[in-house]
């Protein structure tokens, strides 16, 4: 009997529960929405094309900068020493753009040097004809003419760059001991052991005049740079100035005890320096004739004389084997270099880097002399 209760109260449980549906929220999960499927076309890839390869270009190669030092020298360094002539040296001279040198020689000869590369030279030329040593050698200002002055009497004029003989000047009595050229080489200057100084007229191939006024031979003779003076230095002991323009005598200079050697202007012609087998050299005021200074210190005669280009300086080469290198215009010496010889002529290039030393052993050497 409890059973049927049971199972009568659950019937009408239910049944309630039926009749209130209505009022009762639904339960069920919401039917769910279709979300629309996003579509993705891709586009299609570009196909590689095809291009000719380029020609191939050769590899380029900077080069890489020289790993040769340049060289440095110091001031009084020697060069080099150059070999060629057989018997003593006269002079060496450079050409006046500094590319060549001449030197001339008891051997005969004149020998022509060539700077191609550099501070070192190479024998280029030898110029022969004359009979007796060469004492002499002067280039022409306009690097045209290269004159020779010899112990056989004469001059010659080669002509330059070939070196080819163009004439012989005869005229002096005695060994030609001294060459130069004017300014404008037109004219060209020569000093002899016959105690003559004469002009001669370079295109004519000419003499032009004869000066006269030494009491003994002629051992140099240069020109003034400003064209307007001649020197001349004797062993009477003196130099004369000459006027140019008036081809007299416009001064003597006296002082020295002995025979006066090598001649030389300032590169500004206001001082003359001279050397003499007193041993001395001496300066001079040109304008005045005034003595400025005496130059002591050599033991045996000056045997050559050189101004620097820009006149700070002054060598002085001697029979002592020694060549002095004094500042101008104090005097003091700056150095002394030993060639191991007699220096028969000392010259500087004209930048003023180089000198030349012509020496009595037949050999030419070369300093360093830069800044």
């Amino acid at each position: 009997m409890m059973r049927c209760w049971g199972w009568i109260a659950g019937l009408l449980i239910l049944g309630g529960l039926a009749g209130c549906g209505a009022n009762l929220p639904n339960l069920a999960p919401p039917t769910p929405t279709a979300i629309p499927t996003a579509t993705f076309s891709p586009s299609p890839l570009p196909k590689p094309t095809r291009t000719s390869s380029p020609t191939p270009r050769p590899p380029t190669f900077t080069p890489m900068p020289s790993l040769t030092p340049t060289p440095v020298y110091t001031f009084g360094q020697e060069l080099t020493t150059l070999h060629g002539h057989a018997g003593g040296m006269w002079a060496a001279v450079f050409s006046p753009d500094g590319k060549m040198l001449a030197s001339a020689a008891a051997d005969k000869t004149v020998k022509l040097w060539t700077f191609a590369d550099g501070l070192i030279p190479k024998a280029t030329k030898t110029l022969t004809g004359h009979i007796e040593a060469v004492r002499s050698v002067a280039f022409s200002p306009d690097g045209q003419w290269l004159a020779t002055g010899s112990a056989d009497k004469t001059i010659k004029l080669w002509q330059l760059p070939e070196g080819k003989l163009k004439a012989t000047l005869r005229g002096h009595t005695d060994e030609v001991a001294a060459v130069v050229f004017s300014r404008d080489s037109k004219m060209l200057a020569s000093g002899s052991k016959d105690a003559s100084l004469r002009l001669w007229d370079v295109s004519q191939f000419s003499l032009h005049k004869t000066l006269l006024g030494h009491q003994h031979w002629i051992e140099s003779v240069v020109w003034s740079p400003d064209g307007k003076t001649l020197a001349s230095g004797s062993l009477d002991f003196t130099v004369k100035l000459w006027d140019v323009t008036t081809e007299t005598i416009s001064k003597t200079l006296r002082g020295h005890k002995n025979w006066v050697l090598p001649t030389v202007f300032s590169p500004d012609s206001t001082l003359i320096a001279s050397g003499s087998k007193d041993a001395t050299v001496r300066l001079w005021k040109v304008s005045t004739g005034e003595q400025m200074l005496v130059l002591k210190g050599h033991g045996d005669e000056i045997r050559s004389v050189a101004f620097s280009p820009n006149g700070k300086m002054l060598a002085s080469g001697s029979e002592d084997e020694t060549i002095r290198l004094w500042a101008m215009p104090s005097g003091e010496l700056i150095t002394k270099l030993q060639p191991k010889s007699s220096a028969a002529w000392v010259a500087f290039s004209p930048d003023g880097k180089l000198l030349v030393s012509a020496l009595g052993n037949g050999l030419i050497k070369l300093w360093y002399v830069g800044e």
